[in-house]
C-alpha cells in the first residue's frame, strides 16, 4: 500500500466556491432584517412565518455535500493495481534476394514467387515487434525502416523483383551488415536477421559470426531445390553465363545450415515438398512480461480511485435535503437553458450531407442526392444524372476548378449549345493547360462545326435533312425531339468521317466521338468520357439503323465514302465487335468504384454520365464502371516498382560516389 495522494488535485479549487453557497443560504435572513426595522420586536416573530427557528441546517449540510462531492472527484487513491506490462521488444530484419537466380521454376510459378508468400506467412507469425525489410542483389538496400505496421511490409513486398536491383550479385555479406545497422539505429540491443535466400556469398559465414558478437542471430530460409531449374527472362530466353552456357542454379542446402549455425539462428527450407516450419524459424521472440510492482523502473500508473465510493456519502445528505424542498432550487439553477430541437435521422449521426448524396447516386437515385449535395460538385453530378443538364452546368459553373469547367462544357455540349461549350472547355484548359480531356473535347466539337459547315456550303438540303432526321429515318418523317436531333448529330457526324476515310484513335478519338453527338464525354474526369463500349455500342446503334433506311440513303452514304456500303458495314461491324468484348472482359477484371465519403477523389466529384434515354439504369452503371476503368488503365503507368528501382539506384550512385549508402 502506497500512501495517499489525489489523481485529480485541482478539483481542491471547487472549495473556493463554498463561501458563495453560504451567501446564497443566508440571503433569506436579510428579509426577517428589514422588516426588524419597521415592526417592533414582540411582533415580528408573529408576522414572519419560521422566523423564531434560525435555519441553520440547509447551510451545514450544503457545505458538508460540497467538501464531500470535491474529494471525490479529487480521486483519492493509496494503492496501485499490480497490472503487468507486456511488451513486445523482438525486432527483426527479413533480407529478401533479388538475384535472377530467384526466378528459377523448380518452385512454381518461381522461387521469388513463394518466397514472398512465405515472407507473408511469416509476417502473420511475427503479430506483434517491429520489423523491417531488405532487398539485395549486387548491394543490399532498405524497401521498408523498422516498423510495427506489417501492412506496409506486406505492399511494398509484392514490388520487388530483380529488376529493381540497380546492381545485379550476390552480396548477402552486405545484407547482414546493413540488418546490423537497422537494429542498432532502432534502438535494439538484441534482434534477429531472416535471410531469405538460394545461395549466400564467400562472406556471409564471417558477418554472421560478426552479427552474432553484437547479439543479433541470423537464421536462413533456404529456398529451392537441390536439382535446381533453368532462369527463364523476360525476353524469353534462359540466363546463361559468360561462356553461353544456360545457368541451373542450385540450392546447397548443407552450406546454408552452416551459415544459420554460424549465425546462431534457425534453418528452415522451402522446397515443395512441405510447408516449413516458419514458427520454428523464429521461435526465441523478445517479449517481456515485466509487473510494475516489481519493477520500479516502468510506472503502470494503473491506481486504483477511491472516489466514486466516497460519493455514496452524498446520497443520505441529498435525500435529507429533498425531505426540506431546498435541494430542489439548486437543481434547477444547474439545469440551464434548453437548447433548441432539431429533427435528426439515423443517417445523420454517420454520415456528411455529401456522403449520403454520394451513397443515393450510387443507388441511381440522382433527384435525392442532388436534394441531399452540399458540394456543388456533386450536386451537379446529381443533377446530370437526373438529366437535368441545365441545372448541372449552373453547378459546375461555381467550381474553380479546371475539372469543374470541363464538367460544365460537357453539359452545355449536351443542351448541344456548342459554342458556350467549347467556352467552358478554354476555361479549364487555362486553369490547367494539361487537361487532355478538355483538349480533345474541344478539338473534337470544334472539327465536327466545321465539317457542318463544309457539308452546308455544299448542299444546304442534304445537310438540313441530316441533322434534323434520325438514324433509319425515311425523309418525310418529321424530327422526333432532342434525342432524335442528337441521333441525326451522329449520322452527319460518321458520314462526315467517312469522307475523310480516316477516324481519331485512342483516347482523343473517342472522347471526340462522344462530344460530337451532343453527349460528350460521359461527363468527367473521373469516369472515361470515351470508353470503348460506349463508342462501339453508339456505332452498332447506328449501322443497325442504317440498315432500315432507304437504299438511296444508304448509296449516297457510301457513295461519299468511296466504299460498298456492305463491305464498310460489315468490316465496322466486325472491328466493332471485337472492340465490345474487349471492354467487357476489362469491365469484368476492373476493381471497385471510389469509396463514399472521399470528396476529394475525381471520381466522386465528377461521377457524371450522359446515358440516352433509352438505356436502363443497370446498363448506363456498366457502362460508367467500365470507363472509368479504361481511363485509369490508360494513365496509371504499368511499373508499380519504379519508384522502388529510382530510389535504390539513386542510393546506388550516392554510395559510390564515397557518400556511405544508407538509407535514412
Amino acid at each position: 500500500m502506497d500512501m495517499l495522494h489525489f489523481l485529480r488535485p485541482w478539483w481542491f479549487l471547487a472549495l473556493l466556491l463554498l463561501p458563495l453557497l453560504w451567501r446564497a443560504l443566508r440571503a433569506d435572513g436579510g428579509l426577517q432584517r428589514s422588516w426588524a426595522r419597521a415592526v417592533d420586536a414582540h411582533l415580528l416573530p408573529h408576522l414572519l412565518a419560521g422566523a423564531e427557528t434560525p435555519r441553520r441546517a440547509p447551510l451545514l449540510l450544503v457545505s458538508v455535500a460540497w467538501t464531500i462531492a470535491c474529494v471525490a472527484a479529487a480521486g483519492p487513491a493509496w494503492e496501485r493495481l499490480p497490472t503487468p506490462l507486456y511488451r513486445n521488444q523482438a525486432a527483426r530484419v527479413i533480407a529478401l534476394q533479388l538475384s535472377p537466380s530467384m526466378l528459377a521454376a523448380d518452385l512454381k510459378p518461381t522461387r521469388l514467387t513463394r518466397a514472398r508468400f512465405a515472407i507473408r506467412d511469416l509476417l502473420d507469425v511475427l503479430a506483434d515487434g517491429q520489423v523491417a525489410l531488405l532487398g539485395y542483389a549486387g548491394d543490399a538496400f532498405v524497401v521498408a525502416p523498422m516498423t510495427d505496421d506489417g501492412a506496409t511490409v506486406r505492399n511494398l513486398l509484392m514490388e520487388l523483383d530483380p529488376g529493381v536491383m540497380p546492381v545485379a550479385g550476390n552480396a548477402t555479406g552486405a545484407a547482414i551488415r546493413r540488418g546490423v545497422e537497422l537494429l542498432h539505429q532502432s534502438g535494439a540491443a538484441r534482434g534477429e536477421i531472416i535471410l531469405v535466400l538460394d545461395e549466400a556469398s564467400a562472406d556471409a559465414q564471417g558477418e554472421a559470426q560478426a552479427a552474432l558478437r553484437q547479439g543479433v542471430r541470423v537464421s536462413v530460409l533456404a529456398v529451392g531445390t537441390a536439382a535446381g531449374a533453368p532462369v527463364s527472362l523476360p525476353q524469353g530466353d534462359f540466363w546463361k553465363d559468360s561462356a553461353g552456357n544456360i545457368v541451373v542454379p542450385r540450392v546447397d542446402a548443407a552450406s546454408l545450415q552452416t551459415l544459420a549455425r554460424v549465425g546462431g539462428g534457425n534453418f528452415r527450407v522451402l522446397d515443395g515438398s512441405a510447408a516449413p516450419d516458419l514458427a520454428g524459424l523464429v521461435a526465441a521472440t523478445g517479449t517481456a512480461s515485466i509487473d510494475a510492482k516489481d519493477s520500479p523502473g516502468v510506472d503502470s500508473a494503473h491506481w486504483l480511485d477511491r472516489g466514486p465510493w466516497l460519493a455514496l456519502l452524498l446520497l443520505p445528505l441529498a435525500l435529507a435535503g429533498f425531505r426540506r424542498g431546498w435541494l430542489a432550487v439548486l437543481l434547477l439553477a444547474c439545469l440551464g437553458v434548453q437548447q433548441p430541437a432539431y429533427a435528426l435521422s439515423w443517417s445523420d449521426l454517420w454520415q456528411r450531407d455529401d456522403q449520403q448524396a454520394w451513397q443515393s447516386l450510387q443507388a441511381g437515385d440522382a433527384a435525392q442526392a442532388a436534394a441531399q449535395a452540399s458540394d456543388a460538385d456533386l450536386r451537379g453530378a446529381a443533377h446530370f444524372r437526373a438529366g437535368d443538364a441545365e441545372a448541372a452546368a449552373k453547378d459546375w459553373s461555381h467550381g474553380e476548378s479546371a475539372d469543374a469547367a470541363y464538367n460544365r462544357g460537357n453539359a452545355l455540349a449536351q443542351q448541344q449549345n456548342y459554342e458556350a461549350a467549347i467556352d467552358a472547355w478554354n476555361q479549364a484548359l487555362q486553369r490547367d493547360p494539361q487537361h487532355a480531356d478538355a483538349l480533345a473535347n474541344k478539338q473534337a466539337v470544334e472539327d465536327w462545326l466545321k465539317q457542318q459547315e463544309q457539308k452546308q456550303g455544299k448542299d444546304k438540303n442534304s445537310s438540313s435533312k441530316d441533322q434534323q432526321q434520325p438514324h433509319g429515318a425515311k425523309p418525310d418523317q418529321p424530327q422526333q425531339g432532342n434525342q432524335n436531333s442528337s441521333d441525326s448529330t451522329q449520322q452527319s457526324q460518321d458520314a462526315s468521317a467517312g469522307e475523310d476515310g480516316q477516324q481519331q484513335d485512342g483516347q482523343s478519338g473517342q472522347q471526340g466521338e462522344a462530344a460530337q453527338q451532343g453527349q460528350p464525354g460521359a461527363e468527367s474526369k473521373g469516369e472515361d468520357k470515351s470508353g470503348t463500349a460506349g463508342e462501339t455500342q453508339q456505332r452498332q446503334d447506328q449501322a443497325s439503323k442504317q440498315g432500315q433506311a432507304k437504299p438511296g440513303e444508304r448509296d449516297e452514304a457510301a457513295g461519299k465514302s468511296g466504299q460498298p456500303s456492305a463491305k464498310a458495314d460489315a468490316s465496322q461491324q466486325q472491328a466493332f465487335q471485337q472492340a465490345m468484348e474487349k471492354a467487357l472482359q476489362q469491365g469484368k477484371d476492373a476493381a471497385g468504384q471510389a469509396q463514399p465519403g472521399q470528396k476529394d477523389e475525381k471520381g466522386e466529384q465528377q461521377a457524371v454520365t450522359a446515358g440516352t434515354p433509352q438505356e436502363s439504369a443497370e446498363t448506363t452503371a456498366e457502362r460508367e464502371q467500365r470507363q472509368a476503368v479504361d481511363q485509369w488503365l490508360q494513365r496509371v503507368p504499368d511499373d508499380p516498382g519504379g519508384l522502388l528501382r529510382r530510389k535504390f539506384q539513386l542510393e546506388y550512385e550516392r554510395r559510390q560516389r564515397g557518400g556511405q549508402g544508407g538509407e535514412q
